[in-house]
């Protein structure tokens, strides 16, 4: 992620969702612009912590390139079906 701004943004936005959308969300945090890793402001581990900390997907991508893009969304569906056959089963 190439501005420390926009990370806190994003946290900004995960807040807002955790308080306001459905228990059962599945909420991606994607580091955009790994193409440009030259000019990173947040560290992979930074990001994946506080991913891992509040149960969000994190895949680092670039739209640039579209290394991760589709994957990202995949790996969505597949957390949002295995939590709704949890939530959904019966």
């Amino acid at each position: 992620m190439s501005l420390q701004d926009t990370f806190g943004r994003a946290k900004t936005w995960v807040k807002e969702l955790q308080r306001q959308a459905s228990p059962n969300i599945v909420i991606a945090l994607a580091g955009n612009k790994a193409d440009l890793a030259n000019k990173r402001m947040v560290e992979h581990d930074e990001a994946q912590g506080y991913a891992d900390e509040n149960g969000l997907l994190f895949m680092e991508t670039s739209a640039k390139t579209a290394m991760n893009v589709n994957d990202i969304f995949l790996a969505i569906g597949k957390k949002y079906s295995v939590q709704s056959s949890i939530f959904f089963t019966w």
